[in-house]
């Protein structure tokens, strides 16, 4: 148990410092490559760890689950990195805190699983939370509506909780590192086979040494091994306990994203942020017997 939180603690201050890197990439390529990108470093790590590590993968039982997990995993990257086009890496991750929440109110509408009063009071709460960080504090100026890339995160938390929810039981019964691959890998056929006919590959070639790192941080740590931690987890803890763990993404991505990008951290973000994690916090509380 102590192994599978340092992968689960490991795993999300890397996801924290990838809306960082993901910001630098996106000053050279469109967010449909780097998706592309991230995926032809990430897969062949995969397959070289599946290798040294002799699984065998016994998931052919669970390939429409897979191919569900697949696709939403596909839409996650996109909404995502499209998200981080238009709104910062400091709200990224204070919005993203939020899918916790997202995944009981996912869980209740497609596994009819029971909501909580906690749970109810803890989305009020968080909901507040969002809307301070997404009007900065000005909610009577209806100008904050038209945020896009803030909207897309949010959207990106209720994929990830789709995801989650999608692969759970197979993340349980078969080997995560399998079940990472399987999921990455029809993803990755179809954005690098579109790539293929739309993209002009030598530009790729002439990215800066910090676009080079940072894709390269993407890839290997924020896709491949970080996915792998994170079904690691799943597998040993259980989604709920896992979730707790997303806690710590925006307070890692503010540590980096402050002083090394120059984002501004104000008393709007800071009292959103803080009403955010309060909303998770109470929503996953255990009621008093």
């Amino acid at each position: 148990m102590i192994l599978a939180r340092v992968l689960l603690f490991f795993t999300v201050v890397i996801w924290g410092w990838t809306f960082i890197a993901t910001k630098i990439c996106l000053e050279f390529v469109t967010p449909f490559e780097l998706m592309g990108l991230r995926f032809l470093i990430a897969l062949p790590v995969l397959l070289i760890l599946i290798s040294i590590r002799g699984v065998k993968p016994d998931i052919h039982i669970h390939w429409r689950r897979l191919l569900i997990g697949s696709a939403v995993i596909t839409a996650h990257f996109f909404i995502q990195i499209s998200g981080l086009n238009y709104t910062s890496a400091t709200n990224t991750g204070w919005i993203i805190s939020v899918t916790p929440l997202v995944m009981a109110v996912m869980a209740f509408l497609i596994l009819r699983e029971r909501i909580s009063r906690n749970a109810m009071a803890g989305i009020v709460i968080a909901t507040v939370g969002i809307l301070l960080l997404v009007s900065r504090g000005k909610l009577v100026d209806l100008g904050w509506l038209s945020s896009t890339g803030d909207w897309l995160i949010m959207a990106s938390a209720h994929t990830w909780a789709l995801y989650t929810i999608a692969t759970r039981e197979v993340s349980r019964s078969s080997d995560p590192l399998a079940v990472t691959v399987a999921v990455l890998l029809p993803a990755a056929v179809l954005v690098l086979g579109i790539m293929l006919f739309t993209s002009d590959w030598s530009r790729f070639m002439h990215l800066s040494t910090e676009a080079i790192i940072a894709l390269l941080f993407l890839g290997l740590f924020g896709t491949a091994l970080a996915h792998w931690f994170w079904q690691e987890g799943v597998a040993r803890l259980g989604a709920a306990e896992a979730g707790i763990f997303l806690y710590l993404i925006p307070v890692a991505t503010t540590a980096l994203a402050v002083p090394y990008l120059g984002e501004s951290f104000g008393r709007f973000t800071a009292a959103g942020g803080l009403l955010v994690l309060a909303g998770v916090w109470y929503a996953q509380r255990r009621p008093r017997q």
